[in-house]
């Protein structure tokens, strides 16, 4: 092999943690163990670039892993030698168990065919790692002979246990030193030979994806999947490289092995290893229907709880797996997590523990030439330095650079900042480095690609809202950066027929999912599913209580697994139902307001049933102090009064515009900006149609206005007078829906608060051509500058009252303060 100027510059800075990768896919091919246990002995023997010295340590390599290693067909040999000498060293796999008849421990040594080895306690004690999946050791096994007489015995005893590891405790601080003398490029290259690839044979993309791979090696409770074409190499670092990782093949994973055994207290493979990888995940199930819930609960917390005990661990969880089909072929099937286990396939609250998923597809399919005959450091020396990261972070080079935009959930932050610490950890290492802009911009970009990529999926299966989620980042004083995964972008591509949208971001609609017309029409018109508490709906959304129960619909108390808060849940009873309110629920999502509740998305269940999903307030209803059984402050009332204006003035459009808008469309005289400008006020503007006490909730930080169940937009036809007839503005325009009849409401509610429950007009019933009852006439002590407010407010003629939220709002505040002095 010619050294290069890589492996020339890595032979200096680091001699003696350096081995030749072609010389351990050599050993690989030729002896039963995995690569880094060649390592082990290439790393003792020839970490030297002497030619000389190189070839004399690959004769002891050569000869120890001949004489240690038992091939299939050796076993008796082995065991004969062991018989004839006393003992024998042999490079195995070593487990072990407990043998409770006994009351001892037993080993287990697979490539001898041998299960019933005794160890003593100690042995196992040392390393208990041979208790949860066992470990690669060089083993010296002692034959006793009279342990061969005794009854259902055996001669061989494990006398003692050198574990494949090389890795001294100074390891992070020569790989911290020596990074300094690489360039970026170098570096990443660097890795990349030493986990066994010739980056020249591999696109910058490709690259990316390989060394995204190593992450979950240096960020504790990592969670990722790699689903992909077969023979990329997806198993391969958790299987080949590092002694710290576990591979589960296909097949059942028990609690015990896991987590922990109850009945001896024995920790599980999350807490023995850095990284437990399910590889085939397709195939892999637990052992009782428990197992994914507690697994799902790990990867949220890094706990899991087994009888009195909560216990805490930090190994990543890791699931790799293969497509049969190409990744356009599975995206038209459905969606990207179509080869996880059924357990796991369409529950999102599990999807979203994870922190990325990379595209399998984007690495090629390997054969020899994208192997590397370079240098690479000795893989148990490289996984000791990645271990050690662990309890590093680089995080703190992002301050006051990096700022997630603010449509990321806590999730969606926590899984970028995982991945962003990861890719810093392994490419600068030293603290000391400066990281440029540029390397944290691509840092967050293929974290958040990661990331998107689990949402993406989350919104094929039914969730409408994480579809249009957009992840974005910015760096410094840059703009925003919106990241979108490739393969779905050009799914989309393909599907629409179209080419990309400007600015390669493709443009989701902010209406809400539409119910095909037939369902809306139909006469049958099937009535919603009825829950009860405890109940789940589509794994996802836990009943908590019911809220609330009409011939419209029902609401539901509900606790969303996705996003880990309670949600109101409103329950359609038909398709005709929810589509009467879907456009003007699409246009209260742009609300973001203190004062009115926040909307956030709607959908169908896998049950049939159109729903809709808000914040949960948490409060008492107004319509309890209005009745006489509480009492507000003259001055709480006022504030809860001001609340309301408030959420009016947001949803409310400005009608002074509109009109002027309004008239010169009549003309025929509108500009095209003006066309889209009255066009958006009249699309944005709401009537709630329905304010009451009863549709307002008083919580700690000030009243949230509700239910905007027959809320209307501003100028839309008036089909029907349906509202709540002692708060409706008994001159309505039965035209079209403005704001008058909001703001009469608001009017009646705080007469009702200031006056003892009483209404303004006789037997609650306003009327046109009738006069506001005094207020003064139910309370004396009532401050004339609010009694004059009310009287305005509360008048049957709208000329006599406000005639937007923000006057009205302007007017009470006057008053509040006139009654004040």
């Amino acid at each position: 092999m010619a050294l290069d100027e890589l492996d020339q510059l890595a032979a200096d800075v680091f001699e003696g943690y350096l081995v030749r990768k072609d010389l351990a896919q050599q050993f690989r091919s030729q002896y039963p163990v995995p690569t880094y246990v060649g390592e082990f002995l290439l790393g003792r023997y020839c970490a030297t670039t002497d030619a000389n010295e190189i070839a004399e340590g690959l004769a002891v390599v050569e000869r120890s892993m001949k004489e240690r290693t038992v091939r299939a067909g050796e076993e008796e040999l082995f065991k004969s030698r062991a018989r004839e000498k006393g003992r024998v060293k042999i490079i195995d796999l070593l487990r072990a168990r407990l043998d409770a008849k006994a009351d001892a421990y037993k080993a287990e040594l697979p490539s001898l065919q041998l299960s019933d080895i005794h160890i003593s306690d100690e042995l196992v004690n040392e390393h208990d790692r041979m208790l949860t999946g066992g470990f690669y050791a060089e083993v010296t096994l002692e034959y006793v002979a009279a342990l061969a007489r005794e009854a259902g015995s055996q001669p061989f005893v494990v006398e003692s246990v050198r574990p494949i590891q090389m890795s001294t405790r100074d390891a992070l601080d020569t790989f911290v030193r020596g990074r300094v003398r690489f360039t970026l490029d170098q570096w990443r290259d660097l890795l990349l030979r030493s986990v066994g690839f010739e980056p020249g044979r591999f696109s910058r993309r490709e690259q990316d994806i390989l060394i995204a791979r190593m992450v979950p090696f240096v960020v504790t409770n990592y969670n990722a999947v790699e689903l992909g074409p077969r023979g990329t190499g997806k198993s391969h670092l958790f299987q080949q490289v590092s002694p710290y990782a576990h591979l589960v093949s296909g097949g059942k994973a028990t609690i015990a092995n896991m987590f922990v055994n109850n009945a001896t207290g024995r920790r599980g493979l999350v807490a023995q290893y850095d990284v437990v990888c399910f590889d085939e995940i397709s195939g892999v199930s637990f052992d009782t229907k428990e197992g994914v819930n507690i697994l799902k609960g790990y990867m949220e917390s890094g706990e899991f709880s087994r009888g009195k005990e909560s216990i805490r661990a930090d190994g990543g969880v890791v699931m790799v797996g293969n497509f049969d089909v190409d990744v356009a072929e599975e995206l038209r099937r459905g969606h990207l997590f179509g080869p996880m286990p059924k357990e796991m396939r369409d529950d999102t609250a599990f999807h979203d523990r994870i922190h990325a998923y990379l595209p399998g597809w984007d690495v090629p399919k390997l054969d020899p030439s994208y192997f590397s005959d370079h240098f690479g450091f000795v893989s148990d020396f490289l996984a000791e330095c990645w271990s050690q990261l662990r309890r590093a972070s680089r995080l703190e080079v992002t301050q006051g650079r990096l700022q997630w935009g603010s449509q990321l959930s806590g999730r969606d932050r926590k899984a970028a900042n995982n991945t962003v610490n990861g890719l810093l950890k392994l490419l600068w290492p030293n603290p000391e480095m400066e990281v440029p802009d540029d390397a944290l911009s691509w840092a967050a970009e293929l974290a958040l690609e990661l990331r998107r990529r689990v949402k993406e999926q989350q919104a094929s299966i039914g969730i409408a809202e994480f579809g249009t989620v957009d992840l974005s980042y910015g760096i410094g004083d840059l703009p925003e950066r919106v990241v979108y995964c490739d393969e779905s972008v050009q799914h989309r591509m393909r599907a629409d027929g179209d080419g990309l949208p400007a600015g390669h971001r493709p443009q989701f609609s902010e209406m809400l999912p539409e119910p095909d017309p037939a369902e809306v029409s139909s006469p049958s018109r099937r009535k919603a599913t009825e829950y009860s508490i405890g109940e789940i709906i589509d794994g996802r959304f836990e009943i908590l209580d019911m809220l609330g129960q009409g011939g419209f619909s029902t609401v539901y108390r509900v606790r969303d697994d996705v996003e880990g808060e309670e949600r109101a849940l409103k329950l359609f009873e038909n398709a005709a139902g929810y589509e009467a309110v879907r456009r003007e629920i699409a246009a209260l999502r742009r609300v973001h307001h203190p004062n009115v509740v926040q909307v956030y998305w709607a959908g169908k269940t896998n049950a049939g049933d159109w729903y809709l999903i808000t914040e949960y307030i948490e409060g008492e209803s107004l319509a309890d102090y209005v009745d006489g059984k509480c009492h507000l402050s003259d001055r709480k009332a006022v504030d809860v009064a001001l609340d309301i204006l408030d959420a009016l003035v947001a949803i409310h459009p400005d009608t002074a515009r509109l009109e002027q808008l309004s008239a010169k469309k009549e003309q025929g005289n509108l500009s095209e900006a003006e066309y889209d400008e009255w066009m958006n006020i009249r699309e944005n503007g709401l009537v709630h149609r329905d304010i009451k006490p009863r549709n307002v909730i008083l919580t700690r930080n000030g009243a949230k206005l509700l239910d905007f169940n027959i809320s209307s937009r501003v100028g839309d036809p008036v089909h029907t007078q349906s509202g709540t007839p002692p708060y409706q503005a008994p001159d309505a325009d039965l035209t079209r829906w403005d704001v008058s009849t909001d703001l009469f409401a608001v009017g009646v509610v705080l007469y009702e608060l200031l006056c003892k429950g009483h209404h303004p007009y006789p037997g609650s019933k306003p009327m046109v051509g009738e006069s506001v009852i005094d207020p003064r006439t139910i309370r004396s002590d009532l401050p004339p500058p609010l009694a004059a407010f009310l009287v305005k407010a509360c008048a049957s003629d709208r000329g006599e009252r406000f005639d937007t939220a923000q006057r009205m709002h302007e007017a009470l505040v006057m008053a509040q303060a006139e009654s004040a002095d």
